[in-house]
């Protein structure tokens, strides 16, 4: 189980030296301190090599892109300002990502030194002392935050992740269940997903009801809707829910290509071959380079009797598959009957 980082960075872009007295080529560091958006920041640096709030800024700017640049402007933020408890916070975020566990440990220390009463500080720590395999320091931690008002719903995260480490599924789905009601509106998406994908897993049609409330608080994505249909099709054996559920997934991307896959799927089954093609075709607009879009959409012309057009989709299935046995037999069979 997995959480987003608190912190948000910009995009680094590669930028070339502007000293034209120096020919050498520049480190992989230097060309991302040196790139069009984070120059200004190293310049400033440069210029003012005691502000721990520079550091600060170029730490977030690199977060996302370049974690271990980010860890040690933090460190040097923290260090010339050792009070503040952001700078051990993001330090401790990115060597989280930089799989640094015991500097994680260490810096969310700090922090927590000067934020006691931080939950999310401490949350974040329990998490490194779970990859550190501290399970016992942890749990404890976890205890104590399940105390609190604003941290209940991170201890049972922990909970649960820690009963997915020891493969104790049905723990997991009730401390993932606890989380999500404590976070309420404010849950972790990644969680409630997680928590319908164990459902799901279990055959279980409740994993919709989380997958909807994933969907809602995020309505741009469409997965958790694709994920809905599948149980629907799957788990419930109601394909036309699972229609309606796949087309309303289109609707909210119409490039999700799964989606026709999974239309088109439903309707070869019921040997409808022409609204079978329809949606295989949009698939393969959808993904122009899908193998699996070409050799359905060959199936069906040769169901059809479309002997040249099976012919050519396979052929183009093939291409973009090299090992695809299935696309070269059909092709095969095909020629031989032209």
């Amino acid at each position: 189980m997995k959480y987003l980082p608190i912190l948000a960075a910009m995009a680094a872009a590669m930028a070339c030296n502007n000293n034209p007295q120096q020919h050498h080529q520049l480190t992989a560091a230097d060309s991302v301190l040196y790139s069009d958006i984070i120059r200004p920041v190293t310049d400033s640096i440069q210029q003012y090599p005691g502000n721990d709030a520079l550091y600060y800024r170029r730490a977030l700017l690199l977060f996302n892109t370049n974690p271990g640049l980010a860890q040690a402007d933090f460190e040097k933020a923290a260090s010339l300002k050792p009070d503040q408890p952001d700078y051990w916070a993001g330090a401790g975020e990115a060597a989280l990502l930089e799989n640094h566990y015991d500097k994680a440990e260490l810096f969310f220390n700090k922090a927590l030194a000067h934020a006691p009463a931080y939950t999310y500080l401490q949350y974040k720590l329990a998490t490194a002392m779970i990859e550190n395999k501290r399970i016992s320091q942890a749990d404890s931690l976890a205890n104590m935050l399940a105390g609190t008002t604003d941290g209940k719903d991170k201890a049972f995260y922990l909970k649960a992740r820690m009963a997915e480490d020891r493969h104790d599924t049905t723990a997991a789905i009730e401390h993932l269940k606890t989380a999500i009601a404590a976070a309420g509106p404010n849950a972790e998406f990644e969680a409630v997903m997680e928590l319908a994908d164990l459902l799901r897993a279990r055959k279980t049609p409740e994993a919709i009801r989380y997958y909807d409330q994933a969907w809602h608080q995020d309505s741009l994505n469409a997965a958790p809707l694709y994920d809905i249909a599948q149980v629907q099709e799957e788990v419930m054996g109601n394909t036309e829910a699972a229609l309606a559920t796949y087309r309303k997934c289109i609707v909210a991307d119409p490039g999700f290509e799964a989606a026709y896959l999974a239309i088109g799927k439903i309707y070869s089954d019921k040997k409808q071959w022409k609204e079978a093609l329809n949606f295989y075709t949009l698939a393969a607009k959808a993904a122009p380079t899908d193998a699996w879009a070409y050799y359905h959409r060959g199936r069906c012309h040769e169901q059809l009797g479309n002997k040249q057009e099976a012919a050519t989709n396979y052929a183009k299935a093939s291409s973009f598959k090299k090992d695809f046995a299935e696309a070269k037999e059909a092709m095969q069979r095909v020629n031989m009957k032209m």
